[in-house]
């Protein structure tokens, strides 16, 4: 399990291909070889309402969120979230966004014992 779930202020649907983001950290994850493939999920949500910094309505944001599941060694736990956040620094620094933006991560690990993951036939479509 690793879902990468990224919230994002609504001035950077302009400036940005938002689906190509997604890509792009979806085949870093499938790159690192960390996780399962049938396993990745990578999804943005635009926030609607903001209020950053100086109030200054040009600021923009993209706040990420790593979730995945327990096992893994500090130093992979490390190396994950400097690739993660490399690309989407890459990604955004290539754009030349002239606006502001804020980039952040933090990766969680998800305990097996209180997460259920009984339904899923993404893994059976993926190998089919």
């Amino acid at each position: 399990m690793a879902h990468l779930s990224f919230q994002y202020s609504q001035g950077l649907s302009k400036h940005l291909d938002l689906s190509l983001f997604c890509d792009v950290m979806r085949d870093t994850m499938i790159k690192t070889t960390y996780f399962p493939v049938g396993g990745i999920r990578v999804r943005g949500f635009v926030a609607d309402v903001i209020s950053v910094a100086d109030g200054d309505p040009s600021h923009n944001f993209i706040d990420m969120v790593l979730r995945m599941g327990e096992g893994r060694s500090v130093d992979v736990r490390k190396k994950i979230t400097e690739t993660l956040y490399s690309t989407a620094e890459d990604f955004l620094k290539k754009r030349n966004i002239s606006n502001s933006i804020a980039l952040s991560l933090e990766v969680l690990e998800i305990y097996s014992e209180f997460s259920i993951k009984r339904y899923n036939t993404v893994h059976v479509a993926i190998s089919s």
